[in-house]
């Protein structure tokens, strides 16, 4: 199976054109989504497998945003980013802290263990009174077919997750204020943001 490496020799260009998934699942979700990442004001924040950073150029106006991925190559925005991942964000930030740990459609990729890793991660490098926003894939609607057609289509192991296993990981990870946005397709339930303290 392929994951991040598909990446690596890609420009910037290639990883922006967009694909029917795109417009089926983020063009709909991005309508609880960016305003949800919009009203992000005055905070330091680290911001996950940004890839072009289509989402963090929303933020880098009105707030400090580093970054990390596995290519940052990917990002032509005028801000740090770190190679890295998610599992491992300690080693690549350091004692750095953070208001917010950031990550949109980069979980996807992650299996149970990653994610959990991430999460224990993300609550290392945070403040106390930090949070993290995080998309998921679901289990129902249509995830599955995504998590499928990726599989065969494309030979990437992509990964959906239950709110249920995501708010034990969190627990288990520190967090104790766990708050889901849905986001859904046009159609069917597709994904969510977990909010978390």
């Amino acid at each position: 199976m392929i994951g991040y490496e598909r990446y690596e020799k890609m420009t910037s260009k290639q990883y922006e054109k967009k694909k029917i998934m795109f417009y089926l699942c983020r063009t709909p979700a991005n309508r609880n989504l960016i305003p949800a990442i919009c009203s992000i004001e005055n905070k330091k924040i680290l911001d996950v497998g940004l890839g072009t950073g289509s989402y963090t150029k929303l933020l880098i106006e009105k707030n400090d945003v580093t970054g990390v991925d596995q290519n940052p190559h990917l990002c032509q925005l005028p801000i740090t980013v770190h190679k890295g991942d998610a599992a491992d964000l300690t080693s690549v930030v350091g004692d750095d802290k953070f208001d917010i740990v950031l990550s949109t459609w980069m979980t996807d990729y992650l299996n149970p263990l990653q994610v959990k890793k991430f999460f224990e991660q993300s609550k290392a490098v945070l403040k106390i009174d930090g949070k993290i926003m995080v998309t998921f894939p679901n289990t129902y609607g249509f995830a599955p077919l995504y998590t499928t057609a990726a599989k065969l289509i494309r030979k990437v192991k992509k990964y959906s997750y239950r709110k249920k296993v995501i708010t034990k990981m969190l627990k288990n990870s520190g967090f104790k204020s766990i708050e889901f946005i849905n986001l859904n397709s046009w159609f069917f339930p597709w994904a969510f943001l977990v909010i978390a303290k």
